[in-house]
């Protein structure tokens, strides 16, 4: 089969879904042949009429007949396997007919599971797409109780790590003000896992220069905006090292700072794009 008129390659499942599709079965027996729920079906045939541009059934099967050319009259062979399954299992025994049907039974479950989380998260995405505020402001939320977690719970002690944070937090405000600003197709939940990781990048540095390098060089301490941390390194009496942190915290003032930083940031990012933009018709 020619798939030239469509906007993106089939997978393996969807050329399964489209002969039979093709051979004119509904959605059970579909799901029947494949071993799989009439709401997967639905799932890919949704994806199919989304690669082909078209809005129906009828109009994906005019479509996917036009691609066959000569071929269009003859039943397309199917593709489909049952996972091993022999048809004609009536000489087996019963213990090996009852694993046979355990394992499909199994297959099945595990499908739907997989199907069911891809379309959870699919259809959740798609919300987060269509509610950028909400999105944004997500994304901003969980940003800030991971920089919480690390400045007030793990802790910075070398100056370099806040540098570091502050950086890291510039330059993803800043990617993310020109994505929402070009309306570029987003990953929400991706991004989200992005925004995360950034404040804990900061942290492992930081976590990695303590280990390591600090057990060779003096303590380190460091005082900014209502925060006191030290670590140091310190011998034991049986001679053994053992690591010495201090963090003492008066108030969120640093952790307020981050957020409007990241927002201003954001902000700035966001206009001055919409500026170059228009004064780039190239870029328009």
């Amino acid at each position: 089969m020619k798939h030239d008129q469509v906007s993106a390659p089939l997978t393996s499942r969807e050329k399964e879904v489209v002969n039979a599709l093709l051979q004119g079965m509904s959605n059970k027996q579909i799901a029947l042949a494949l071993g799989i729920s009439e709401r997967t079906i639905e799932f890919h045939l949704k994806n199919i009429y989304n690669k082909l541009q078209v809005s129906s059934r009828v109009e994906a099967i005019l479509k996917l007949g036009k691609t066959t050319g000569a071929n269009s009259g003859n039943p397309v062979e199917s593709t489909v396997e049952m996972d091993g399954m022999n048809v004609d299992n009536g000489n087996q025994p019963a213990r090996m007919r009852a694993a046979y049907s355990w394992r499909n039974t199994v297959s099945l479950i595990k499908k739907e599971v997989a199907m069911t989380i891809h379309i959870s998260f699919e259809d959740l995405e798609n919300y987060l797409r269509s509610k950028p505020i909400l999105f944004g402001l997500l994304m901003l939320f969980t940003t800030s109780l991971t920089i919480y977690y690390v400045l007030f719970e793990l802790g910075l002690y070398f100056w370099i790590s806040y540098l570091l944070l502050g950086l890291l937090l510039g330059a993803g405000s800043i990617r993310v003000g020109r994505i929402m600003k070009n309306g570029q197709q987003v990953f929400p939940l991706r991004l989200i896992a992005i925004a995360v990781l950034i404040p804990l990048l900061a942290a492992g540095f930081d976590q990695l220069y303590v280990n390591t390098i600090l057990r060779f060089t003096d303590p380190i301490s460091i005082a900014i905006t209502n925060i006191s941390a030290r670590a140091e390194w310190l011998t034991a009496p049986n001679g053994r090292l053992y690591r010495s942190t201090h963090l003492s915290t008066t108030s969120n003032d640093l952790w307020f700072l981050s957020i409007a930083y990241m927002l201003i940031v954001f902000f700035i990012s966001n206009t001055i794009g919409n500026r170059y933009d228009k004064n780039n018709p190239a870029t328009a």
